[in-house]
């Protein structure tokens, strides 16, 4: 069903923005998706899986790196997912829970292993798919991170949610385009 959100998301997109397939990876190979799965050491939400084949994230455009299309983030390829995964595993996993953080619905920790970013803003601010929830939280869930994660925001219970968010949004004309990015009126994203 996300292929579907998702081909419709690109489909409202490019009704707002006509240069936007210059920014938008292929889709993702099920070679790559199967990689991503094995270097994450999880199993990936089926919705999560038709995203990647509908769009592999997006790639340089101009000069500037990176080129969101929808609100401030851009959204990760496969690859860039790992990078990030990666870094953020080798820097902060092995971290202690934060004292000063009650745990709610997102675990109060710097980072864990089980967090999967899939947009990102100037390395400082990610939507990641949280398959490591806190105690009142749901697998799967959709929560903004911030650098130091002195504030957390769960966006949507499920990347299914998130995606019919967007979907809804677009369709409804619920935003702005400035210098070629839409820009949801309520800043979901």
């Amino acid at each position: 069903m996300s292929s579907y959100i998702w081909k419709q998301i690109l489909h409202e997109v490019e009704k707002s923005l006509d240069d936007t397939q210059s920014c938008i990876n292929p889709p993702a190979s099920n070679s790559q998706i199967y990689l991503l799965e094995q270097t994450l050491n999880c199993s990936l939400p089926g919705t999560f899986k038709e995203y990647l084949l509908t769009f592999n994230g997006q790639r340089l455009v101009n000069t500037y790196p990176y080129t969101p299309f929808l609100g401030v983030h851009y959204f990760l390829s496969s690859k860039d997912i790992i990078e990030i995964w990666t870094t953020m595993n080798t820097l902060f996993n092995r971290e202690e829970p934060l004292e000063w953080i009650e745990e709610n619905k997102i675990k109060s920790v710097i980072w864990s292993d089980k967090w999967i970013p899939f947009t990102d803003f100037e390395s400082q601010q990610r939507l990641i798919l949280d398959l490591n929830p806190g105690k009142n939280g749901i697998s799967g869930q959709i929560f903004l991170y911030h650098s130091g994660m002195d504030y957390q925001e769960i966006v949507a219970d499920s990347f299914e949610e998130f995606s019919l968010n967007i979907l809804k949004r677009l369709q409804e004309k619920d935003y702005a385009t400035t210098d070629h990015i839409i820009r949801f009126n309520d800043d979901y994203i």
